[in-house]
């Protein structure tokens, strides 16, 4: 039984080389070989498999049909021994087969079933003996070689009818040993499983001799291609005597060869004469970049050389002009000089457009990222251009979108220079209606907000041809135009190439009716935002719940409607029982308003008292307030804290401003401060004024006649240097507030003595504690980094009027209280810390009177109240400052100086409030270097705000 096996044991090995994983990875001599042997192997198995079932299928019909005969005939002489009931007979005609060891068993039944006559062979004696029937039917004739009928049946069982007459008298049932046959069978199989294996290992050698044959040029030729690959010897051949197919390869192989090598040396010929072009080439370009590059640099030095030599003298021009407008003059010799000033404010725009524009061309304009207020921004440019506007008749609105952020980060100066761009040339171009600015998302992430502005006016339009040159540089919408308003036409190309640097883009539409749009988008970043910074902790609205508490119905429902767009739950309150009973009844139900709007004009009572009330009640208490009030000064900060206002804003609230007040996570209240008695100082009066010197660093005679005037009407005592040199020896000789250094002067620039000032501080172990502000006409990239980086403190760009310089100045120093600037008419686009600087008093009488007019019953009582509760928690400010600097606690800084900063508004110490925004700047910038020195002139300054404050209520 073990013989049919070997085909299997063939077959297997073959499917194994077949299936293997690396068959593909194999050489051609083994795939072949494997092929070859596969295909044998198949067609054998096949053979094998057909002989195997055609075997045993044959021999078991030819076993069934010698069993049905030898059956046919014991039954028909079985009959006569049924009929006559002769079991001697019937015994001796089943022992006659005998005759055929084949038969196993044979068996004779009557027509009862019942068993009549049995026979064994001797082989199988010891079996079970036959089974008995119980009845003969159809049914059990039907049964007939049923065992036999399985192929893999080691035996045979045939039933057959014994037939006496016309009738069934018995059943003989014979049973036939399949054993032999198979027997029989395995071993032809063997024979043929012999054969076929030595077939298999005849062609196994076969293949692999006539594989060989194939596989050998082809070896040849791989190992001729590697070797040519990795020595680049083209000149190699393969020999061969083969006229096949493969020969015909190997020629073209060899032909291929030679082609190459022809090739080869054409190619080196051209390379040599390439190489020697190139470098010629390469030495021409290398002369051409040398000349460009001098031709940059003296592009460079040319620009820087004008922008000093132009704005030398015109610092000296409009200086002496503003100085001038300060004096007595008659009425036509002041319209002269007025002119004057503003012919020189023009030249040195259309000056400053050009070296922005050079800027842009050499690739050197950068955006710097800074966080800052966008609402603000958006206020102060209103506030700028509107005055414009209204000199020529036209109004100017502004229409920002309520989703605005408030604290973003990016470059406001460059956003506030495309603005100005834009408005300007709307209101040169228009002259008559109006020019509306909008602001509006384009798009929001959590990672950035595209903005998009636009400026639309109702002025002359842009004609389509006129639009494709409109960003070009010295380019405006058509010849006739600028000869009618003039200009430089670069405003436009500067603020497209701005805004492409800010990822933004910008264009030009026709208005829906006349004139036009101006659009421009710009991508600013909301991960750098300074969570300190205002706006920087605001939260979302939606859901809030608001209490407007107005009387007058107009702005109420206003208000209502206005809050409404922020996804606000609003209501309004008419007076403030009113207000009271909505609070409560909300409170009481679950649903407490988280924040009211009060306005400080109620007829029935005030809006602190109302405050106050709402404060009282425990609740109502968690709801905060915000206090609406004509004047800033309605309600003093006591008034404010002991009626439990969070914030107070001017009628007309600001929309960024209310957003702020709403959005500002609340913070716990700030329990009142304890009264302190400030220590006893001298008075400080006219006579014993502090004398602030400045060194003046200046080469140029009518510079310095400018800045010695700006200077000594700024109450400051100035000394002159005519180079570096002599600065740096004042500087060890005498002590000085500031100095104001000017970059190009001979014997020592400015850049020199200013590095050996501060390596002198830095040897002698003394602090840096010199304001150093350089003074230059360079207005080019880099100028300012590069004063920076020479140990400077700030930067001052010529020509500089005096509102600048005071503004300038005032960030380092406290100047004198005598200090007064005259001028003629302000100028709208100096920054407020300039103004403030210019207009400085002492203290400003309207915010007392102001507080005075709070009272009904005699308003000095409540300023006395005011006054002393401010001159009272000051000093402990002061002393808080003084401690936190010395720890190099900016953040304490920050804070008491911001709290100090608004107790000093409100009284109108306006000089000490600016000085304690400084101060807080500081702060905010984790810095405190400098802030000894600022925190010392808010002590002077309180000095004098203290004297100041006594007298009045006195």
């Amino acid at each position: 039984m073990r013989a049919p096996l070997a085909p299997a044991r063939i077959a297997t090995p073959l499917l194994h080389i077949a299936s293997m994983p690396n068959f593909a990875r194999s050489s051609l001599y083994r795939k072949l070989t494997m092929m070859s042997l596969l295909s044998t192997g198949t067609a054998l198995l096949c053979v094998f498999l057909a002989f195997s079932v055609a075997s045993v299928v044959n021999k078991r019909e030819n076993e069934g049909h010698h069993l049905s005969s030898l059956a046919g005939v014991v039954a028909t002489s079985s009959a006569d021994a049924l009929i006559f009931n002769d079991r001697v007979l019937a015994l001796t005609l089943l022992v006659s087969l005998e005759a055929k060891p084949e038969i196993s068993r044979a068996t004779l039944y009557d027509r009862k079933g019942k068993l009549f006559a049995t026979y064994s062979a001797p082989t199988h004696a010891g079996e079970a003996p036959a089974p008995k029937l119980d009845a003969i039917d159809e049914d059990t004739l039907a049964m007939a070689n049923i065992e036999g009928g399985r192929l893999t049946s080691p035996r045979l069982r045939l039933y057959r009818p014994v037939i006496g007459g016309t009738a069934q008298v018995g059943v003989l049932v014979i049973e036939l040993d399949l054993l032999p046959m198979w027997r029989d069978i395995l071993r032809s199989v063997g024979v043929l499983a012999g054969a076929m294996c030595v077939s298999l290992l005849v062609s196994m050698v076969l293949a692999r001799r006539f594989t060989r044959s194939i596989t050998e040029p082809v070896t040849k030729l791989i190992q001729a291609a590697q070797q040519v690959s990795e020595s680049q010897n083209y000149t190699l051949r393969v020999p061969h005597a083969r006229r096949d197919e493969l020969g015909t390869l190997i020629d073209s192989f060899n032909d291929m060869l030679a082609q190459i090598e022809g090739r080869g040396a054409a190619l080196t010929t051209h390379r040599d004469e390439l190489e020697r072009q190139v470098s010629v080439r390469t030495e021409q370009l290398e002369r051409a970049k040398n000349a460009a590059e001098a031709a940059s640099r003296a592009k460079s030095a040319f620009l820087a050389t004008m922008s000093h030599e132009i704005r030398t003298p015109m610092n000296g021009v409009l200086g002496m002009t503003e100085m001038l407008l300060g004096t007595a003059l008659t009425e036509a010799q002041r319209n002269y000089t007025r002119l004057v000033k503003r012919s020189g404010e023009h030249l040195l725009v259309i000056i400053n457009d050009i070296l922005d524009f050079s800027k842009i061309e050499a690739g050197k304009l950068t955006i710097e990222y800074i966080n800052f207020n966008l609402w603000d921004l958006l206020e102060d440019i209103h506030t700028v251009y509107t005055p414009q506007a209204q000199n020529k008749g036209i109004a100017l609105d502004f229409d920002i979108a309520n989703d605005i952020p408030v604290a973003i980060c990016g470059d406001p100066n460059r956003l506030r220079q495309i603005m100005a761009n834009l408005l300007g040339n709307a209101i040169k171009f228009t002259e008559q209606g109006r020019i509306e600015a909008r602001v509006r998302v384009a798009s929001e992430d959590s990672q950035a907000v595209m903005l998009r502005f636009e400026v639309i006016d109702t002025g002359i339009g842009i004609s389509r041809e006129a639009r494709g040159r409109l960003f070009e540089a010295f380019s405006q919408a058509d010849d006739s135009t600028t000869r009618k308003f003039g200009g430089t036409g670069l405003g436009l190309a500067i603020s497209k190439q701005l805004v492409e640097l800010m990822k933004g883009a910008i264009g030009v539409d026709n208005g829906a009716k006349q004139g036009s749009v101006f659009w421009f988008t710009v991508s600013f970043d909301k991960r750098r935002v300074d969570p300190d910074a205002p706006g920087g902790q605001q939260h979302t609205l939606d859901g809030m719940r608001v209490l407007v508490v107005d009387e007058d119905e107009t702005t109420r429902i206003a208000l209502e409607r206005h809050l409404a767009a922020w996804d606000l739950a609003c209501e309004g309150a008419e007076s403030s029982r009113a207000a009271l009973d909505r609070l409560a009844t909300r409170a009481r139900a679950g649903q407490p308003f988280d924040a009211a709007i009060i306005n400080m004009e109620l007829t029935q009572s005030s809006g602190l008292m109302l405050a106050a009330t709402i404060k009282a009640d425990p609740l109502t208490r968690p709801t905060r307030l915000i206090l609406l009030s004509p004047e800033r000064l309605a309600a003093d900060p006591v008034q404010r804290r002991e009626a439990g206002v969070a914030y107070q804003l001017i009628e007309p609230a600001r929309a960024a401003d209310l957003f702020a007040c709403l959005g500002t996570r609340p913070r716990g209240l700030t329990a009142p401060a304890p009264q302190f008695l400030p220590p006893p100082q001298t008075p400080r009066g006219e006579g014993t004024a502090r004398i602030r010197r400045v060194l003046l660093a200046e080469d140029n005679p009518v510079n310095v006649e400018v800045a010695k005037a700006m200077l000594e009407s700024l109450g400051l005592q100035a000394q002159v240097a005519r180079n570096g040199l002599e600065a740096l020896e004042a500087v060890r000789s005498k002590t000085f507030e500031a100095v104001l250094m000017d970059c190009q002067m001979p014997v020592m620039d400015g850049f020199a003595a200013t590095a050996a000032i501060r390596s002198e501080e830095q040897d002698a172990g003394r602090p840096r504690t010199l304001p150093i502000i350089a003074i230059t006409a360079n207005a080019l990239q880099g100028d300012r980094e590069a004063c920076l980086a020479a140990g400077m403190d700030d930067y001052l760009s010529k020509p500089f009027s005096q509102a600048e310089l005071a503004g300038v100045i005032g960030r380092w120093i406290a100047l004198p209280l005598s200090s007064n600037v005259h001028h003629d008419e302000a100028t709208p686009t100096l920054p407020p810390e300039a103004r403030e600087v210019i207009q400085r008093v002492v203290i400003n009488a309207r915010a007392l009177e102001n507080i005075r007019a709070l009272s009904e019953h005699g308003g000095d009582a409540l300023v006395q109240k005011v006054v002393r509760a401010y001159v009272g928690d000051v000093p402990q400010h002061l002393r808080t400052l003084r401690r936190a600097i010395g720890g190099q606690d900016a953040d304490t800084v920050r804070r008491v100086a911001h709290s100090l900063k608004s107790a000093s508004a409100n009284v109108g110490a306006e000089t000490l409030a600016r000085l304690c925004k400084d101060l807080e700047q500081m702060g905010r910038t984790a810095s405190v270097t400098g802030a000894a020195s600022l925190l010392t002139d808010m002590e002077e300054e309180f000095q004098a705000v203290r004297q100041s404050l006594n007298a009045t209520i006195v």
